[in-house]
């Protein structure tokens, strides 16, 4: 069976998609939340039907295909216009395609997206404003083929048609490609937890499905490098303009990734200044700064661009705790770098700047955040590659001794899932150097490693993947407890 998921959840921009994972298209789309606290999922953006946004060939000549998915409508359900669409091609001709249409309907039609309609499930989407799922099984044939559908995990058919010639664009009853794309349409689409497998002859149904994504907790076996230091996000995502001002506090909140020391932060100034400024690293509690951790030295008179501040003695932190950055100037000049329609932060004003820093300030809330980052500095390599959403150069662990393989445990899921369909193991790689160089990823669980092929790396960001639908160590399905103790890895291959 073809197997082959995306929870959208690695992706720091949509084009993360097309680094090798998905084969091919223009990733036009938005990420946006996902349909669980904390995931992520592609809003698409409207297009001609023609323009595929992602694009994934499976290199099986299969009949039966099942396409899982999420979908969320953010405006009124309106109109007859088409939407978001998938189409199942053998190579590049299209066969048949289901598309979601702006009242909520489904449709099955021939050959591309805006074909002849084959069938039409209407209602499918009752209503805005919420996730639903869908299992979609298409079987391709010219005059037995069929379309059935399952939604929000029920156990029979919401919708079915049959005798249908789901077979549009050759002479051939199968699929091997799947692309995915939008109409040009007002009504905004989000895609999460998408599953397409494929089968000669049948595939089971397995209900809602989510991705859980499991990334490196702790070291299992290392033998790569560590990259010297990861910058932890404070939610900054663009450089506005916020003027500094004499005698009030920024505190920017941040969460450690890891256990380890800080020994900088960084701030960016798009206007120099003539003041003398103070940095400090603070405990939290309650979502307050709390206890002074530590202070770093001084700087005066910064320029526009990045500014790094150094901590004599750098400050403890403790992974998955909360922390705040404190600056604070003693003059009124300069501007700042950081997101004005990010409000998390806090701020005191009328502080002293010789006493600065002191215990248990008092503080209010909805200050803007000023863009400034502390420096990580870890032992430990799983905390280098357990970034929320790939950070390329930011973080990595290396290697270029052939056979140097480094193992991590896997951090826990928010929530137990009861039953698991299959397991991806994927890691993002590049090479440094003009030299040839070859990588795999590893999945291993109990005295069994498996590995991906062998893959030459580039000088720029790829992913490389595996699958497995069932346990190397017993060679049945995968048990949730199965998962939780694997491992994963990378090793140099050539």
């Amino acid at each position: 069976m073809y197997f082959f998921g995306d929870s959208f959840d690695l992706y720091a921009l949509p084009a993360d998609a097309l680094l090798g994972y998905w084969d091919s298209g223009n990733a036009n789309a938005t990420i946006v939340a996902g349909r669980f606290s904390g995931s992520r999922a592609f809003e698409y953006h409207p297009f001609s039907n023609g323009t595929i946004v992602l694009q994934k060939s499976s290199g099986s000549n299969d009949a039966v295909h099942h396409l899982s998915m999420a979908i969320y409508y953010n405006l009124a359900l309106a109109g007859t216009s088409n939407a978001l669409w998938f189409t199942l091609c053998d190579g590049a001709t299209a066969q048949c395609s289901i598309v979601f249409r702006s009242d909520g309907a489904i449709l099955l039609n021939s050959g591309a997206a805006g074909g002849t309609n084959l069938a039409t499930y209407t209602g499918a989407i009752p209503t805005t404003g919420v996730w639903n799922q869908f299992e979609i099984e298409v079987v391709i044939n010219n005059t037995t083929g069929s379309i059935a559908v399952r939604k929000n995990g029920n156990t029979v058919n919401d919708f079915a048609a049959g005798s249908l010639n789901t077979r549009g664009g050759t002479a051939n009853n199968y699929a091997n490609r799947l692309t995915t794309g939008s109409f040009a349409s007002s009504l905004a689409q989000f895609l999460d937890d998408l599953l397409w497998r494929s089968d000669a002859a049948s595939v089971p149904w397995v209900g809602d499905i989510r991705c859980y994504t499991r990334r490196p907790a702790s070291d299992a076996a290392v033998q790569w490098s560590r990259s010297g230091s990861t910058p932890l996000p404070n939610g900054v995502t663009s450089a506005n303009n916020i003027s500094v001002a004499s005698g009030t506090v920024k505190y920017m909140p941040f969460t450690a990734v890891a256990d380890g020391t800080i020994g900088s932060v960084t701030t960016v100034f798009t206007t120099g200044s003539s003041a003398n400024f103070k940095c400090a690293i603070y405990s939290s509690s309650g979502g307050l700064p709390t206890i002074a951790l530590g202070s770093a030295t001084p700087v005066s008179a910064p320029g526009t661009g990045t500014i790094t501040f150094t901590f004599a003695s750098p400050v403890s932190v403790t992974k998955d705790v909360s922390y705040f950055i404190a600056l604070l100037a003693d003059a009124t000049s300069g501007v700042y770098g950081g997101n004005t329609s990010n409000t998390t932060g806090r701020s005191a004003s009328g502080v002293t700047y010789s006493t600065f820093p002191l215990d248990n300030p008092t503080t209010t809330g909805g200050s803007t955040v000023v863009g400034a980052q502390a420096v990580l500095a870890t032992s430990i390599n799983a905390m280098m590659v357990a970034e929320a959403q790939q950070d390329a150069a930011a973080s990595y662990v290396y290697s270029a001794t052939v056979g140097q393989t480094d193992q991590y445990a896997l951090s826990d899921t928010v929530s137990a899932p009861t039953t698991v369909v299959g397991v991806t193991t994927r890691g993002l790689f590049q090479k440094s150097d003009a030299g040839t160089r070859n990588a795999v990823v590893q999945l291993k669980s109990g005295g069994t490693t498996m590995e991906s092929a062998s893959t030459a790396l580039n000088t720029t960001w790829s992913w490389i993947a595996r699958t497995d639908l069932t346990d190397p160590a017993t060679g049945a399905a995968w048990t949730p407890g199965g998962v939780s103790t694997a491992q994963v890895g990378a090793r140099v291959a050539a």
